[in-house]
């Protein structure tokens, strides 16, 4: 048996005889024009330029995903079997209940033409490219056996006419982390009111929210008003993806509280949304405003 001081000084001897007989095989010069040294500066600027890139390619993928098989899907809920079977054509029959989704095919079937967006939740980390926004965003653990990193994302499902969803979801990898986002958006999708609540306007087109309506997550308390035609979204970058998707063209908006939480923002924009239906309205407010739930006129 080889003892291992023989072992490494005959590995030793192999590698320098390999480098020998490499040096004898390159014994063409080289100019000094065919090589091209990049900087650290330059090297670490095409890196972020390429991450930028794959980015924005995980995006389009996610935006261009293909069609939901209905024929392929194994409903395990009993809602989910009266949607496969055609008994229920409409999601507004679990949302009006209150029945709890529990299967992103659900929303799949009954909303086919929605469209999928990742938020700018992240930044890059690093000494030239730090502080640029990114989609997902990284945190890690130190152990013994050293960093453990995780990668979460936030994503946006809606149909821009009057349905909405949000999910965050976090995994070891970058993939699981945006399915995860993607599905519990599904399951967190809820229909909103639209109409012309601004007194300036009077259009009676369903281009903004109706009323004034607040919505708070932690220290972040996101105030949405009713803005007149033409106006455009008045509200933090993000935001607008949330309430494009949701149909909504117009708003004003105030924010409070710790606002440099991005997470908080955006729940606190979702929430907003979700308390515009929980108002009771009256039918003539209805007619005046021409309010719609979803997109169509609520039953009162």
């Amino acid at each position: 048996m080889i003892s291992r001081v023989k072992y490494m000084a005959k590995k030793k001897e192999i590698q320098a005889e390999e480098k020998a007989t490499a040096v004898e095989e390159s014994k063409e010069p080289i100019h000094e024009e065919e090589v091209q040294l990049e900087t650290p500066k330059e090297g670490l600027a095409t890196e972020l330029g390429e991450v930028k890139e794959l980015e924005e390619v995980i995006v389009e993928e996610v935006k261009k995903k293909g069609a939901f098989e209905k024929e392929a899907w194994n409903p395990k809920t009993s809602l989910g079997i009266k949607v496969k079977n055609g008994e229920i054509t409409s999601v507004d029959y679990a949302l009006d209940r209150r029945i709890r989704i529990l299967e992103p095919e659900i929303v799949d079937a009954l909303l086919p033409n929605l469209t999928t967006d990742l938020l700018m939740v992240g930044q890059a980390k690093g000494k030239f490219g730090g502080g640029q926004k990114r989609i997902f965003k990284q945190t890690q653990k130190k152990t013994q056996e050293g960093n453990k990193p995780k990668f979460a994302t936030f994503a946006v499902v809606g149909n821009e006419n009057g349905y909405i969803g949000v999910g965050y979801g976090k995994s070891k990898e970058t993939v699981p982390a945006r399915e995860k986002a993607i599905r519990q958006a599904k399951l967190n999708i809820i229909k909103i009111r639209r109409g012309c609540g601004d007194w300036g306007c009077g259009c009676g087109d369903t281009h903004t929210v109706p009323f004034k309506v607040m919505g708070k997550v932690g220290s972040v308390e996101l105030t949405l008003m009713p803005a007149p035609k033409g106006t455009g979204l008045k509200i933090e970058k993000e935001c607008q993806k949330i309430l494009k998707l949701a149909g909504i063209k117009d708003v004003w908006s105030r924010t409070e509280g710790q606002t440099r939480s991005k997470l908080n923002v955006l729940l606190a924009c979702f929430n907003a949304l979700q308390n515009l239906i929980q108002v009771k309205v009256q039918q003539k407010t209805i007619n005046r405003l021409n309010i719609i739930e979803g997109n169509s006129k609520p039953a009162v």
